[in-house]
This record gives structure tokens, C-alpha cells and sequence, in this order.
């Protein structure tokens, strides 16, 4: 008897000792609720029990994330791995805050699996600090029972889309635009769509001036102030209320509002259509849709002393199995449709297929901003031009001009500010 309880008393010790010394990292992610509860179960289930490698999920508010990891990095004690918006990277990663992922050999294998559009905001020069994780694409939401009853059609061009404004104001109905992510970079997201139509950017090739200022640029944003100026283009809506009830009958949002609808406003299945943002007809006749998306993402920590660990982490977040399971238990159980940069994604996701074509043409045709180092200042810029221009009825370009300056100037200073973490990024 004696022996047996010696016997137990150690296969205890054994166990508790495997667990002390267990292999864990820590994670910061925003998913709480059932979302949390979902990613969490599917981590355990599928990681943790596969690989031995333990990972604390700590919640954190993502509108609180980078300054809680700036303590936290400062102090010592920050997560290994770290779920940010997609604007946010760039900038920690030249400071040093974030590893560049280039160092793994397997990364091309890696990135190879993922939508490439959605890579180009979490890269500067050589380096990528991060994997894309969810993502959006903006496309237009259409009442289709009311464009038809007063024999509209759904504009493919933004000429078109100012067109449908003006007549649906004559009948006392709006129409909405916005994107949504960063506070800070909603209205230049907006701006955006109309700048990559005419294949040009906010910034010059090389990342070190604005581009604000350029031709294109100038064309980009007098048309799309003047849908606001000149033809009443609504700048705040409750949309879904408004999209239910048949006052705002249509909009160009983001992808989530499609689950959103569905949920919140059942009463008007069947009478509802999506399609692709309206685009800008090129030199050839061709319409170019191209839109912008500000995602989420997933970066390690340079001061993470598990490198290897949270890499193998990261891996399984962007593997089809995790992107494809997490969007189909969101969707069976809770009704949420997610979207993820896997390649593929919406093959396998839990998408109506009556608009999976649209939808997989949309992601083709999005991409991610530029990432510069001091950008964020160009969204400020922008955001700042907007309102002087709508709200204090400033000259258009007299007011991008001035934000060209602006961006610039505090693209130089941050150029400066940082080279000496720039100088060791080929």
C-alpha cells in the first residue's frame, strides 16, 4: 500500500514537473467574447495538443495595443506574439520592436500560402514584420428592390456612383461611404481606392516624400471631395439601420457589413445585392477597381526569447486549417463571417455562393497602403484637408497641397529620427 501511494505521489511530481517546465509562450490578441472563446478552443485543440507548446491568450483593447506593447517592451515584459492593425507594424518594426520574419528560412514557404496584396503594408525595404491575418475589401451594398422600383442600376464608375447620389437625394434617400479600422486612417482609406484607380500613390517610389501633390493625386482627390461638396455624398450614417429601413439604400462598405446585414436585418433578405466598388475607366476603356484594405496581423517581439516557438505559432495561424476551421466555427456558431489572407480562403469559407465571384474579385483587386516610415502623418494629413474642405469650404487643391507639405516634412523627420534603425535594414 505504502508503495502504491509512493508510486502515485510520484507519477504527481512527474506531471507537475513536465507542466513547470513546459514550453509556453504568451499571446495579445483582441478576440474576447465568443470569438475569444472560439480562437481559444481551437488553439488548445489544435496547437497545443499537437505541438506540446503552451500559449497564454492574454485580451487586450487592439485600440490600446501598441501603447500597452511599448510599456511592456520597455519593461521587459511583453508578449511574444502580438495581434495589430496592419498600419501599425511598419513603424514598431524600425524601431526595433518587432522581429523582421525575413530571418526564418522557412518564410518564403510561409508567405508563398498567402494573398501577396496583403503583404506590402507589414514590409519595408527587406524586411516583413508581421503575417497578414484577417482582411476586408470594400464593395457597394445595393437595395436591390428599390434601385429597381425606381429603374436605377448599380454604378460601375464613380461617375455613375455620383449620378446615383444626386437621384437618390432628389428622393429624399442617402448614400453612404466610409471604411472603417483606425480611427486615424478612415478618411485617407476612403481617399485611397480613388488613388490606386489611377495606378499612382500617396507617396513617392522611394518612401521619402509624399506624392500628394502629384497630378493624378490632385484628380483623385478633387473627385472624391466633390462627391461630398457637390453631391451630398452622406459623411456619417448608422448604416445598417438605415440600409434595413430604405433610407440609405447604398453604400460602399466593408466586407463585414455583409454578416452584419444578414443578422441584424433579416427582413430584407433577397432585396439586398453586393457588388465590386465603383472604379475609374483607365486609358484603355478598361474599368480599374483597385481598393485598399487595412487589416489585422500577427508579428513576434524581438524581445521574445522564443523566437522559434512563436514562429511555430504563427505558422499554424496562417495555415488553411486554422483560417478555414476559425471562420467556419465563427460562422456555425455565432453567425460571423470572417475573411482571412490565406490563399484560397474563400473556396473553402462559409460564403453564399451566389457572391463568392464577386467577392473573390474584390480580394484580387485590393491591396494593402504603402508602408512608409512617418505615413501615419500622411493619413492625418488627409483626414485634416478633408474636413477643412467640407467643413470650412477650403479650395480642394490649395488644401492637399498644404498636406503634401506637411506629409513630407514629417516623412523627413522621421527618415532622420530613425536612420540609425533604418541603416540596418537592407
Amino acid at each position: 500500500m505504502q508503495k502504491r501511494r509512493f508510486l502515485i505521489a510520484l507519477c504527481i511530481l512527474l506531471v507537475l514537473s513536465a507542466a513547470a517546465f513546459a514550453e509556453k509562450i504568451t499571446l495579445w490578441t483582441w478576440y474576447d467574447g465568443s470569438l475569444g472563446v472560439i480562437f481559444r478552443k481551437l488553439v488548445q485543440e489544435e496547437f497545443v495538443q499537437k505541438t506540446g507548446i503552451e500559449v497564454e491568450i492574454l485580451t487586450v483593447p487592439i485600440a490600446d495595443i501598441v501603447n500597452k506593447l511599448l510599456l511592456a517592451y520597455i519593461g521587459g515584459d511583453a508578449p511574444d506574439v502580438v495581434e495589430l492593425y496592419t498600419n501599425q507594424v511598419v513603424d514598431l518594426g524600425v524601431r526595433g520592436a518587432l522581429m523582421d520574419l525575413t530571418q526564418f528560412p522557412d518564410y518564403q514557404e510561409v508567405v508563398s500560402g498567402l494573398y501577396p496584396n496583403y503583404l506590402k503594408q507589414l514590409q519595408y525595404k527587406s524586411a516583413t514584420f508581421a503575417l497578414p491575418c484577417e482582411i476586408a475589401w470594400p464593395w457597394t451594398y445595393v437595395r436591390t428592390d428599390i434601385f429597381n422600383d425606381f429603374g436605377l442600376e448599380i454604378p460601375n464608375t464613380w461617375d455613375e456612383f455620383a449620378t446615383s447620389i444626386t437621384k437618390l437625394k432628389a428622393r429624399g434617400l442617402g448614400t453612404f461611404y466610409t471604411h472603417t479600422g483606425d480611427a486615424a486612417t478612415i478618411t485617407a482609406s476612403r481617399f485611397l481606392a480613388f488613388v490606386y484607380q489611377r495606378k499612382t500613390d500617396i507617396y513617392t517610389p522611394d518612401g521619402t516624400a509624399s506624392n500628394l501633390d502629384a497630378p493624378e493625386v490632385i484628380d483623385a482627390w478633387m473627385k472624391f471631395t466633390s462627391l461630398y461638396t457637390d453631391h451630398g455624398l452622406l459623411i456619417e450614417d448608422p448604416f445598417i439601420t438605415t440600409f434595413a429601413d430604405g433610407n440609405t439604400p447604398l453604400g460602399v462598405l466593408q466586407a463585414w457589413y455583409y454578416y452584419a446585414l444578414e443578422n441584424a436585418a433579416p427582413q430584407i433578405a433577397g432585396k439586398w445585392t453586393v457588388a465590386e466598388i465603383p472604379g475609374t475607366i483607365d486609358a484603355t476603356g478598361v474599368i480599374d477597381r483597385s481598393s485598399n484594405s487595412n487589416g489585422l496581423s500577427w508579428s513576434i517581439v524581438e524581445s521574445s526569447k522564443k523566437k522559434d516557438l512563436a514562429w511555430e505559432f504563427m505558422k499554424f495561424l496562417s495555415s488553411p486549417t486554422f483560417t478555414e476551421n476559425f471562420a467556419r466555427a465563427l460562422y456555425e456558431s455565432e453567425g460571423v463571417r470572417i475573411y482571412c489572407a490565406t490563399l484560397g480562403f474563400l473556396d473553402q469559407a462559409p460564403f453564399p455562393e451566389k457572391h463568392k465571384d464577386v467577392a473573390q474579385q474584390a480580394l484580387l483587386n485590393c491591396r494593402q497602403p504603402t508602408a512608409v516610415v512617418g505615413g501615419y502623418m500622411a493619413d492625418r494629413c488627409i483626414d485634416f484637408a478633408f474636413y477643412k474642405v467640407y467643413l470650412e469650404g477650403v479650395d480642394p487643391k490649395e488644401a492637399i497641397m498644404q498636406a503634401a507639405k506637411e506629409s513630407t516634412d514629417e516623412i523627413q523627420r522621421k527618415l532622420k529620427e530613425f536612420a540609425r534603425f533604418i541603416s540596418k535594414i537592407e
